[in-house]
């Protein structure tokens, strides 16, 4: 599905990005993971950027979240997946192509220890609808892949999920299944744009 197509994974767990970015060889591309800072400096042409954010994935209650801590685990991942937007921009701009953020289902669902990430998550689908909007006449494709935010927490590049028993009794999805969902979107055909894709065997249900 993906030869000859070039992806760069960003974010700030190189295991889980570099996870993803093995799924997606296996589809065909080379894909590879990239600091933010280096994004919109790659050399060479890009088909695909996708940006898995993971910080801001610590559980306390809203009344225990100071000024500094929402900055920190909700306006910084909003900075990054802005930064990861512009870097992406610079790259296809003039070729087109796919900006896929990775936003974990807990942005649709809320999440009662998790405001700060679940607030921000929903900010990024928000993003890439926006800029969907914008950068279509330029041929750029902007959609969101959301598996469960226990399936991205991950030590040392491996995925430990807990999100109970699917409700179609699939197995949950893990690197492999969103890089699936990537690959299907990355279709130079697809018209999809905008969209945010489901991939956590079930669990959540959305028109």
């Amino acid at each position: 599905m993906l030869d000859g197509r070039c992806v760069l994974v960003t974010g700030d767990d190189p295991g889980l990005g570099g996870a993803i970015a093995r799924g997606l060889e296996a589809f065909g591309a080379t894909a590879s993971t990239v600091a933010l800072a280096d994004l919109a400096g790659h050399a060479g042409p890009v088909d695909v950027v996708v940006h898995v954010p993971t910080s801001g994935l610590e559980r306390a209650p809203i009344t225990a979240t100071s000024p500094e801590e929402w900055a920190r685990r909700c306006e910084t991942v909003l900075r990054d997946a802005l930064t990861c937007s512009r870097g992406t921009f610079a790259l296809l701009r003039s070729s087109g192509g796919l900006l896929v953020f990775v936003t974990p289902t807990l942005g649709m669902t809320g999440a009662a220890e998790l405001v700060p990430y679940a607030s921000a998550v929903e900010g990024m689908r928000a993003m890439a609808k926006s800029a969907a909007r914008q950068w279509g006449r330029d041929g750029i494709r902007v959609n969101c892949v959301a598996p469960s935010a226990e399936q991205l927490r991950s030590a040392a590049g491996a995925w430990s999920p807990d999100v109970g028993e699917p409700a179609l009794g699939a197995a949950p999805a893990g690197p492999e299944a969103v890089a699936a969902a990537i690959a299907l979107l990355a279709d130079e055909r697809s018209p999809i744009t905008g969209a945010t894709i489901v991939v956590d065997g079930g669990v959540v249900m959305v028109p």
